[in-house]
């Protein structure tokens, strides 16, 4: 069954809709034609596959005014009362001292969390510091070694020395 009307079919183009008009619209008579050049030819009169609607015109719009709030103006929005079919009205709403009750939670949860952090890591410092103490002693300890030995070959070269001397002499 073919539609009867344009409202019945989407895809059909209505015959009211105005035709698009170029004005660099080029005539594909011969200059020898009694047509004018003049560019005024619409493209639907030239070629109907190329019909386009126009696109509508924009309504005029109230200025939406500006966003610059004076300091004078009030700080919160007055309380609304919404219908009760209304989602608004549905959605669950915070007062003042539920949001301070869990701000305050909140708080004190992360200071818990800091001093927690303070303490753990004042006791890995206190770790760190006992164990450099540990390897200083471990190095000074190994310093005096150290001297000592270096003392005891100098003695012992000292002597062979000495003795290699003492020998080569008889």
């Amino acid at each position: 069954m073919a539609p009867t009307s344009h409202l019945d079919d989407p895809f059909q183009i209505p015959s009211t809709a105005p035709s698009i008009v170029h004005t660099d619209a080029i005539n594909t008579t011969t200059p020898s034609s009694s047509q004018s050049t003049s560019g005024t030819s619409t493209d639907t009169d030239e070629n109907p596959n190329r019909s386009k609607l126009s696109r509508p015109r924009l309504t005029s719009r109230k200025s939406s005014g500006t966003n610059i709030i004076p300091r004078e103006a009030p700080t919160e929005a007055p309380p609304q009362d919404f219908p009760p079919d209304d989602a608004r009205a549905m959605s669950p709403r915070r007062s003042t001292e539920e949001t301070d009750k869990m701000l305050t939670s909140a708080r004190q949860s992360i200071e818990r969390r800091v001093i927690h952090l303070k303490r753990h890591m004042q006791s890995g410092l206190e770790a760190i510091a006992t164990q450099i103490e540990t390897v200083s002693k471990n190095c000074e300890s190994l310093d005096r070694q150290n001297q000592a030995l270096q003392d005891a070959i100098g003695d012992m070269t000292r002597s062979l020395s000495r003795e290699s001397l003492t020998s080569k002499k008889k």
